[in-house]
């Protein structure tokens, strides 16, 4: 089997434990009534499961778009294997955390939480890093007859998001917080994603430039089937440039403590 349908089916299977994953941890957060800063502790394994299946399945179907002769088929598969390898660690201890009741990011009440802490940093980057590089492989080698838009959106996207990704979510870690300011007891938060309505919260701005992995590439594709290829080339482009935008005020906002009912600024 050539690297980049090795790499692919890695990823597949990699998005199916994913899968259930969330699934099992689902029963946990519907019996389980603890609790981390206000929310299940169950919620933060749940939303890594869901983001990494998303992920995972987006490089997998990415890959259709590259030749099996490419140069780069070595470095997709490095990169399959490693960002696996990242993705075991990083659940593993998220569950654990989660089951103990302990936070596992932003935690250094101790060397080994410290460490551990590093350790996802490290492992973050890794898996974030394999969409850059999967974006290339299809940017340099993709299969002859992949209309332009899709080719762009999808090199675009993986690697657009990458960059962006990688600057927000460094930010955030550095910051050793989600939020800019300081959040009242009670505070409003948002559904679901718990992001706080009170105060600047950079989980806005790194759920944008992860999720142009997504975006970019659904954009290309629905644009090439319904528009001349110049048209909806130049639609990947200009809606990628207004993602990026919105990012990019986004992250502004939270650094300067502003919060998302707040948007763009009052």
């Amino acid at each position: 089997m050539a690297d980049i349908s090795r790499a692919e089916a890695l990823w597949w299977k990699l998005t199916v434990v994913l899968v259930g994953l969330f699934a099992v941890t689902l029963i946990g957060w519907l019996i389980d009534d603890r609790v981390i800063d206000r929310e299940s502790v169950w919620a933060k394994p749940l939303k890594f499961e869901a983001s990494l299946a998303i992920h995972f399945a987006t490089l997998a179907i990415a890959l259709n778009a590259v030749s099996e002769t490419s140069r780069w088929g070595s470095v997709v598969w490095a990169a399959a294997v490693a960002s696996t390898a990242a993705t075991v660690f990083e659940m593993l201890y998220i569950l654990l955390q989660a089951a103990r009741q302990q936070p596992s990011h932003f935690n250094l009440s101790s060397g080994f939480y410290t460490a551990m802490y590093v350790a996802m940093a490290a492992g973050a980057v890794v898996i974030t890093t394999a969409a850059g590089i999967t974006g290339g492989a299809v940017l340099a080698g993709a299969k002859p007859g992949v209309a332009p838009a899709v080719r762009w959106g999808l090199a675009l996207g993986l690697v657009g998001g990458t960059l962006l990704t990688l600057v927000t979510a460094f930010r955030m870690g550095g910051a050793l917080n989600h939020h800019n300011g300081i959040e009242v007891t009670g505070g409003l938060r948002m559904p679901i994603t718990g992001w706080s309505l009170t105060v600047g919260d950079r989980r806005v701005p790194h759920f944008l430039a992860t999720h142009l992995m997504q975006a970019l590439p659904i954009a290309g594709a629905v644009a090439a089937s319904v528009v001349s290829p110049a048209i909806a080339l130049v639609g990947v482009f200009a809606f990628g440039v207004l993602w990026t935008a919105a990012t990019l005020i986004t992250f502004a906002q939270a650094n300067a403590g502003v919060p998302l009912t707040q948007w763009p600024f009052h």
